[in-house]
């Protein structure tokens, strides 16, 4: 952004030319003197002011003005949905680990103990201790989707959340 407005400016100061200057000495064979000769030219800008580079430049500006707008839009868009992914992950970690596994814990539990006791079959066993790695299996994945959302929202924002919550609490 700051090279498309700095080559803007460029173009801009290149509509009024650079006047020339230009001096020496001369020898007259005639009369055997010597001279100081000078001269000054100034192009009049009448057929080429630079207008086309200037409006192409004025362009390229606006365009990478646009760009950077849509980048930013970008980021929001994606740090909303890793944020989104977060608190999903985070709800179901949760729930997994504070409702399911304790459930299903007591139920393996209970009828491993049955089984112990002659109530239950073996199938009976397996099925619940099944549904208790199923259960653990499902906390796991919630686990990793909470820390992958986390490192996708720390990429976005280019510092870890630790140190985004410790400013907060400070202000």
């Amino acid at each position: 952004m700051v090279q498309r407005q700095a080559t803007l400016e460029r173009e801009e100061a290149q509509r009024l030319p650079d006047p020339t200057l230009r001096g020496g000495f001369r020898h007259i064979r005639e009369t055997g003197d010597n001279a100081l000769v000078m001269g000054v030219s100034v192009p009049v800008p009448v057929f080429n002011r630079n207008q086309g580079r200037v409006l192409e430049a004025r362009y390229r500006l606006a365009k990478a003005g646009e760009e950077r707008r849509a980048a930013e839009a970008q980021v929001r868009a994606a740090l909303a949905e890793a944020y989104g992914a977060l608190a999903r992950a985070f709800v179901e970690a949760t729930r997994l680990h504070n409702e399911v596994l304790p459930g299903a814990q007591r139920v393996f539990d209970a009828v491993s103990e049955g089984y112990r006791q002659g109530k239950f079959g073996l199938l009976d066993v397996l099925d619940a201790q099944r549904t208790l790695f199923e259960a653990r299996g499902r906390y796991l994945e919630a686990l990793a989707a909470y820390h992958k959302a986390v490192a996708d929202i720390e990429r976005l924002i280019g510092e870890p959340l630790i140190a985004m919550q410790s400013t907060r609490k400070q202000e």
